[in-house]
Order: C-alpha cells, then sequence, then structure tokens
C-alpha cells in the first residue's frame, strides 16, 4: 500500500513538474517570438555590463522590456567595442544571445591637435566615405562649441557607421575625458562650464604655438602671466581661426583683422578655441609653470627662450636673426656651389667634321644647358629698435606698433601632436 501512494505521489510531481515546464516554455515562446523594434545596424557598446548593454542598445533604437534585462542574466555579454545586427531579429532572447558574436569591421581614426572642425570633418568624410555635410549637421546639433569638442587621439570607429554615430562616438569619448579632466581640476566649482572654456581656448593657443610637450607648461604661464598684468596677448596663433588656419598672419593682416581673436588689438582670450587640442595642452593650460615669463622666442636649438625682461627678449630676437641670416648665407653658399659643379662637369659641344656656319654654332651655343640660379630666400624684417615708451604688452612680438613682425609660426606642423610626428618647430615671430 504504502508502494502505491508513494507512487501516486511521484506520479503527480511530474505530472505538476510537466505542467510547470510546459508554462514556461509556452511562456519563453511568448517572450522570444514578441517583436522587437530593430534599431541602428551598427552599434558601440562602451563595456561588457548589463546596465551598459542596455543603454547602448535602447540609445541605438532597441527597444528592451523587462524580461530582456532578465535574460541577459543567462548569456554570454558582449565586450567593448562595435557591433553590427544584419538582417531581421529572429527570436528576443537568440538576438540578445548571439551579439557578442557579430563584432563589425573597425579602422582607426586620428585626430590631431589643431585641427579646425572643416579640416577634420572634411578628412572623416574622404577617408570614411561619409556626407561632410551631415556630418557637420550632426556636429552642430550635438557639440557644444565651434571647435575644439573633440580631444585630440586615436579613436577606433566602425568602418561602417554613419554620420551620426561617427559623430555621437567621437563626441561621446571626448566628453568622457573633459568629465575626468573637469573634475580633477575644479571639482564642485559652480563655474566649472566657464574655468573649462577659458582653459580650452588657451589650450588651443598652446597647440598653435609648440608640439613640445615639456615647453606647454611655459607657454601657459605667458598667456596667464600677460593675462593676470591686464597686458594683449598679441600672438599670432590667434589669427589662425576659421578659414584663416592655414595662412601667413602678416602686418597688413594684423592691422584688417577686426575680430576678437585678433589680439594685437583686444585684450583678453579670443572669443572661442581656434582648434581641436591634446590633453597635455589641456593640462598645461589649466597648470601653468609658475614662471615671470612675458616673452618667448624660438632659438636655433628648436627650442624656445623664456624671458620676462623686455630686453633680454630683444636680445633674443636679435641672436636668433643672425641665426636666420647665417643660415641663409650658408645655403646660398652651397646652393651656388651645386650650380658651378653642374656647369663643369656639362660636356662640350662635339666638333663637327665639316665647317659650320655661324647661326648653327649659335645654336650650338644656345642649346648649352644653363645652371639654373637658386631662388633667394625671402629675409625676415623685424626692427629691434624699442619704442620711446616701452610698455610690456606682447609676448609674440616687442611691444611697439612699429616693429614688424616676422612670418607667421603656424606651420603644418602645429596641427600634428608629438606623439605620431616628428615636425619640425614653427618658424618665430620675436615674441
Amino acid at each position: 500500500m504504502r508502494f502505491i501512494l508513494e507512487r501516486h505521489r511521484l506520479y503527480r510531481t511530474l505530472v505538476v513538474a510537466g505542467i510547470v515546464a510546459a508554462i514556461l516554455i509556452f511562456l519563453f515562446f511568448l517572450y522570444n517570438e514578441s517583436p522587437m523594434k530593430k534599431g541602428k545596424s551598427i552599434l558601440y557598446i562602451p563595456a561588457s555590463t548589463i546596465d551598459d548593454l542596455s543603454t547602448s542598445l535602447e540609445k541605438s533604437g532597441y527597444e528592451l522590456n523587462r524580461w530582456d534585462r532578465f535574460a541577459l542574466h543567462f548569456v554570454r555579454l558582449p565586450k567593448e567595442g562595435w557591433y553590427r545586427v544584419d538582417g531581421n531579429i529572429v527570436g528576443r532572447f537568440f538576438f540578445l544571445k548571439d551579439l557578442h558574436k557579430k563584432s563589425a569591421h573597425t579602422i582607426s581614426v586620428k585626430i590631431f591637435a589643431g585641427e579646425t572642425t572643416d579640416e577634420l570633418l572634411g578628412r572623416l568624410s574622404r577617408d570614411m566615405i561619409l556626407s561632410q555635410a551631415k556630418l557637420k549637421e550632426f556636429y552642430r546639433e550635438i557639440s557644444r562649441f565651434e571647435e575644439g569638442n573633440i580631444i585630440a587621439d586615436r579613436y577606433t570607429v566602425a568602418k561602417a557607421a554613419n554620420e551620426e554615430t561617427v559623430i555621437r562616438f567621437l563626441l561621446e569619448k571626448s566628453n568622457q575625458k573633459i568629465d575626468d579632466f573637469t573634475n580633477k581640476q575644479f571639482g564642485e566649482d559652480q563655474n566649472h562650464s566657464e574655468k573649462f572654456l577659458d582653459a580650452l581656448i588657451i589650450a588651443s593657443i598652446i597647440q598653435k604655438e609648440s608640439n613640445d610637450i615639456e615647453e606647454m607648461p611655459k607657454i601657459s604661464s605667458v598667456i596667464h602671466n600677460r593675462l593676470k598684468q591686464n597686458m594683449r596677448l598679441q600672438m599670432d596663433g590667434t589669427l589662425n581661426y576659421g578659414k584663416y588656419a592655414r595662412t601667413i598672419v602678416t602686418p597688413e593682416r594684423i592691422k584688417s583683422d577686426t575680430s576678437r581673436y585678433n589680439t594685437y588689438k583686444y585684450k583678453g582670450l579670443p572669443p572661442g578655441p581656434l582648434g581641436s587640442v591634446s590633453m597635455d595642452a589641456l593640462n598645461a593650460a589649466a597648470n601653468p609653470a609658475k614662471t615671470k615669463y612675458l616673452y618667448f622666442v624660438l632659438n636655433k636649438e628648436g627650442k624656445h627662450d623664456f624671458v620676462g625682461s623686455y630686453q633680454k627678449h630683444l636680445e633674443n630676437v636679435k641672436s636668433f636673426k643672425k641665426y636666420l641670416r647665417e643660415s641663409k648665407e650658408e645655403t646660398q653658399t652651397e646652393a651656388n656651389k651645386a650650380a658651378l659643379k653642374e656647369e663643369s662637369t656639362t660636356p662640350p659641344p662635339a666638333k663637327s667634321n665639316t665647317a659650320s656656319s655661324q647661326t648653327e654654332q649659335a645654336q650650338i651655343q644656345n642649346s648649352k644647358p644653363t645652371p639654373a640660379s637658386p631662388q633667394p630666400q625671402k629675409e625676415v624684417k623685424k626692427s629691434d629698435t624699442p619704442p620711446k615708451k616701452v610698455e610690456q604688452n606682447s609676448s609674440n612680438t616687442p611691444p611697439s606698433p612699429t616693429i614688424k613682425q616676422e612670418e607667421s609660426k603656424s606651420s603644418v606642423a602645429a596641427l600634428f601632436d608629438t606623439v605620431d610626428t616628428n615636425s619640425t618647430p614653427q618658424t618665430p615671430e620675436g615674441k
């Protein structure tokens, strides 16, 4: 009798278990087959956590419910990276379960320090075959400033990403760096947004002046010291804004430019950043070296000489101008030697067995190669005579309006950070 009861009890247990299993299978079938709105085919997952994965999917247009989040506890989560979803979604659970297998092909994108927005977006459109107009549209819609929103660095982007995805990714990654920077530098300061903008503008000026990481805090100190003393910055780099990013700053340009970017005319910082900046420049802008420097000029070693005395600054300018003059003469001498060597190695015309007319002899003589005259280099002119009344108000040039400015330092080399290029220092201006 006991045996029969135990069999009935076991039978009832199995029946209940079977019913429960059937219900669970039915519910799973209902869940798995319920439609999921498909979002973007390319998505970026910043971290291998349920919260990050859920947020990324929802930002990309996929609508998740509470059962999806529950199901994520039973599947392998994708690692940080780019993923591509092709075709229609067949089953919600299996979509989540197989997502880690759908890695997308990527490409490395370099954002150079000093690049303007137009330069950056133009290069992205060519390299990734995207619409520059759409890139600009999304950039203006999402970014905070006209320039300097994307931190100079190397980024990994999906090859098949569209314009919106690329811009959002670059800005989100940059904002993470910026948030870490502002939290570290300004903490709970209520004016941290204004302070960050000032730091970003100063960093963009530093980026125009030098790519040397060791010199950046010193250049920052010159800017801060001049601002504290209510002096005009008078830096050529501030005039390399927007469409003028690649133009030589001439005395005529300094006189004619009426924008607030002309720090020869206006005191204070320019109204906005000049281009992309590196984190090195941004940290230097917020943490200037403790100096009394007000001037700096390039020396023959390719570094800058920093001083607080205007008279000493003039001596440094004179010394560097002498070096340039001697280098020019040496280059001219070498060019002349090369021309003479070419002339001496040119064989004379072959003699003819028959008498030639004077016209034929002239033609032979005229056909002889003539060594090309070396192109003389343009001499940079600058007055070393200070004004009668010296006012310390220039970091790039002596403060006198009669002192002519040398050619701009803003060269192509200024756009690349020191990690990835061996670019030479820029041409000095007698700061």
